[in-house]
Formats: structure tokens, C-alpha cells, sequence
């Protein structure tokens, strides 16, 4: 479990850079939101996939560090129609550039929260549970 968690880390810290950010939306006047489509990982009942919120204006870290933007690992539900925060990094730069503000953490949680329809993780939620080309 602690590589496991050690590659996810890895991969959040180095996202920004490699990923292949496709539109998924937002609030226009606060963030825009991407999806990483070739982070896609099928599971059992879903998949997990790398989002990005890039902020328009800075936003704060919780230990009080502004950051631009921030990459998250995220597992969907296709079937139930949830989804919990598996980790996350903030980073100094807009779409996932510049220096990492907090580094990944692992949020850990089994708690499943409900897709809102209309909510962005609807349209998250659609292009993670999208049959594969």
C-alpha cells in the first residue's frame, strides 16, 4: 500500500506537465476545471481520473499558501452516480505549472459523496465513465 501510495504522489506531483487537459467546465468567474482523459484507470465499478482546477484568482492552500491551481486524484461511481477525493497537490502556476505549494496528500477517505446533477462532477463523472475509444 505505501508504494501504491508513493506512485500516486508521483504522478500528482509531475500531472501538470504531462497531462492532456480536456475542458470540463466550471465556474467562469472563479475556475475553470479540466479532465486528464489518459489518466483514466478503470476499477470494479468505475474508474479514477486526474481533474485539474485552474483558478482564476489565486486561491489558499490549507496551511494559508496562495496557489493557482490544483491537480486531484478523484475515483468515480458509474453505477451510483459518487465520488471521493482520493489526493491532491496545489501548485504556485496556472494549469498545473510552477512550484508545488503543498506537496500530494492522500485524503484516504471511504467516504463517497453523491454527483449533484447539473454540478461539475457531472460532466466529470461523464468523461471518466465514458466508454473507452
Amino acid at each position: 500500500m505505501k508504494r501504491a501510495s508513493h506512485c500516486v504522489f508521483l504522478a500528482l506531483a509531475s500531472a501538470g506537465a504531462s497531462a492532456e487537459w480536456t475542458p470540463a467546465g466550471g465556474e467562469q468567474k472563479i475556475f475553470a476545471a479540466y479532465a486528464d482523459k489518459t489518466s483514466i484507470a478503470r476499477t470494479e465499478n468505475g474508474a479514477r481520473m486526474l481533474g485539474l482546477y485552474d483558478f482564476l484568482m489565486a486561491d489558499v492552500s490549507a496551511d494559508g499558501q496562495p496557489h493557482a491551481s490544483t491537480v486531484a486524484l478523484r475515483e468515480y461511481d458509474c453505477m451510483q452516480k459518487r465520488v471521493r477525493l482520493l489526493a491532491y497537490v496545489d501548485y504556485a502556476g496556472n494549469m498545473g505549472t510552477g512550484r508545488v505549494i503543498s506537496p500530494a496528500k492522500a485524503k484516504g477517505s471511504d467516504r463517497w459523496d453523491p454527483v449533484v446533477p447539473g454540478a461539475l462532477d457531472e460532466s466529470l463523472l461523464a468523461i471518466a465513465c465514458a466508454s473507452p475509444d
